[in-house]
């Protein structure tokens, strides 16, 4: 049953946004699953007046605006003009605010810039959900009305039924997206730290676990590591890291370490002030080591004992205060150890040593540490242990071992659905050789883009996008091996992206390729980097180059020139001497377009 067509009346949006472009964004995406007119509202103060005149299915709304913010919003909204779903948008620094509006009660959160097909699959839910709400308070009224036709009675049970399992995958797909944005909050590349060695391993028991760590570099001396385990499994564990990592302070306002006992007592003061709910506590331990001395200072906070090793030697650390959360007055002792050359340092959450029947004991964690096996060796075989035995609902498990000598630093994240590496390649070329590289997935297009894309490969690029339009639905240009873009690429992919903006979305951008499509104000590309990302086909062909007549390849980065300067006031004045040079350079019988028609470097 497709919802959106059922529905009577058809669904009305509320678009509620500060800014006017990204409401232009907003309704255009949502465009393609409306049968009625789409409204929008600058900021709460208009949403308010529209929603006492209107009946409104979904309302997606920024965080944080002028006059009235989301939040103000939607808790206004619950005793006015309850009844909607709604789907809050927020940037990464506004993260507390997302979640602020989830416990209001919003269906779903969505980082900016919002993601076309996201945001679609995001309205769709919350449609479908509202639909079975609706579905379900009509069926136990007419199961109030009528108790004399038990055939009857039997078929709505088991449309509940039917019901129930659609809310079932709905949550499990909710849950999918939930465990991508956690694993986002994770480290996921080890920082230098010189003559040491760190190595994590990270096993969620489900989607989303209540696990959390990081290892971060304070200054050119102190590396902080912190390792925390919630109560309880899923979703709730889950948000109480999340309020954790945005509550430790690991540094004062000079920017100078601040002892682990302060680091603890200021996070537990900060939680119960957030959490208040029973059962709702945390365990910690928080690490400062000085490289350069090997001196480490730590405190628990009623997690598992950590553990130091060496050859012949080994000391348990026991928690040193309570919890988190648990007590307004908790405070918290620490526990000093050098480390020498060869030493190790063992941090661990307790699904390690009470997992399954062959979980490890200390006593035999001490003996393997103590061993020879490499250090990713030796958590492998912690986190089988752990694990042999255990059929379902198994603990989460994260694992850091510290060790003082040379050697490579690794984490271990086990991060699943990543993309494939396709048997073609993708490792950049030597010399960032321009790869262009196609590929198709159940009926769905991919293009990925390695190495340095210049002026050379716009034409085909372009050629190959145009024609994959045509005969496809949709497109993907992956970015990931991406190394370098010049103004006519830049220009190019934006061309592409404009030709049919529904059915064109990126993926795996890097950064610094992201902040020139900020830099040149590519508000329209933005909007369609995905937060999600699809595997690769693994088998993608490399597009030939091929030969362009002069006049032709001079048309092509005229074109890529003229898209970016119409961009912003800025962009005209940077890109006005390339633009002009080249339409007259074209307009001559006499000059041949034989050198590099641009050479102009957005990002400087």
């Amino acid at each position: 049953m497709n919802l959106l067509e059922q529905s009577q009346p058809p669904p009305t949006f509320l678009v509620v946004d500060d800014d006017p472009i990204m409401r232009r964004v907003l309704v255009s995406h949502l465009e393609p699953l409306a049968h009625t007119a789409i409204y929008d509202a600058e900021d709460g103060i208009a949403a308010q007046k529209f929603l006492l005149q209107h009946s409104v299915d979904v309302v997606v709304t920024d965080v944080l605006m002028p006059n009235m913010d989301g939040r103000e919003l939607m808790e206004w909204a619950k005793h006015n003009a309850p009844g909607a779903m709604w789907i809050v948008l927020s940037g990464l620094d506004t993260f507390d605010a997302a979640v602020d509006a989830l416990h209001l009660g919003a269906f779903d959160f969505i980082a900016k810039p919002a993601d076309p097909q996201r945001l679609h699959l995001s309205v769709r839910n919350a449609l479908e959900q509202l639909e079975l709400r609706r579905d379900r308070e009509r069926l136990y009224a007419e199961l109030v009305k009528s108790h004399d036709n038990l055939a009857e009675k039997v078929q709505q049970l088991e449309t509940v039924c039917e019901m129930l399992e659609e809310q079932s995958r709905v949550i499990q797909g909710d849950l999918k997206r939930a465990e991508v944005i956690q694993r986002a909050l994770l480290p996921s590349v080890p920082p230098k730290i010189g003559r040491w060695c760190i190595e994590t391993l990270y096993r969620p028991g489900s989607n989303v676990g209540g696990d959390y760590f990081d290892v971060v570099n304070l200054d050119d001396r102190h590396l902080g590591i912190v390792l925390a385990d919630a109560a309880g499994h899923g979703v709730a564990a889950a948000m109480l890291t999340v309020l954790l990592k945005h509550r430790l302070v690991l540094t004062d306002q000079a920017g100078e370490p601040l002892p682990p006992s302060a680091v603890l007592a200021t996070a537990n003061e900060r939680l119960m002030e957030d959490v208040t709910g029973p059962g709702m506590f945390i365990t910690a331990v928080y690490a400062l080591l000085d490289r350069r001395s090997g001196k480490l200072v730590m405190a628990a906070a009623g997690h598992p004992p950590s553990l130091w090793v060496n050859q012949y030697e080994s000391r348990q650390f026991s928690r040193t205060g309570p919890a988190l959360g648990l007590r307004r007055d908790a405070e918290y002792d620490q526990e000093t150890v050098m480390l020498e050359q060869g030493d190790r340092m063992f941090f661990y959450t307790d699904g390690v040593i009470e997992g399954g029947p062959d979980s490890p004991t200390l006593a035999s964690l001490t003996a393997d540490l103590q061993g020879t096996s490499q250090r990713a060796e030796t958590l492998n075989r912690f986190f089988e242990d752990a694990s042999r035995g255990v059929a379902s609902d198994r603990d989460d498990i994260t694992m850091i071992l510290l060790e003082r000598g040379d050697g490579e630093s690794r984490f271990d994240s086990d991060v699943i659905d990543e993309p494939t590496v396709p048997k073609t390649e993708i490792a950049t070329p030597h010399g960032n050789v321009a790869i262009i590289l196609q590929g198709v997935v159940k009926g769905h297009v991919f293009l990925s883009l390695a190495g340095d894309l210049t002026w050379t490969r716009s034409n085909d690029f372009f050629e190959a996008a145009t024609k994959l339009l045509k005969k496809r639905r949709s497109l993907t240009i992956d970015l990931g091996a991406c190394e370098y873009l010049d103004s006519t690429f830049l220009g190019t992919i934006h061309e592409v992206v404009m030709l049919d903006p529904h059915a064109v979305r990126l993926q795996r951008v890097p950064a610094k390729i992201r902040s020139l499509f900020d830099e040149l104000d590519m508000v329209g590309v933005l909007a369609q980097i995905s937060v999600l990302t699809d595997p690769l086909p693994e088998e993608m062909t490399p597009l030939s180059e091929q030969m362009v007549e002069d006049q032709q390849q001079g048309q092509r980065v005229l074109r890529a020139h003229e898209i970016l300067a119409t961009l912003s006031d800025e962009n005209q004045q940077r890109f006005k001497s390339v633009v002009e040079s080249l339409r007259a350079d074209l307009n001559s019988p006499d000059q041949p377009q034989s050198s590099s028609p641009s050479t102009e470097k957005p990002q400087g």
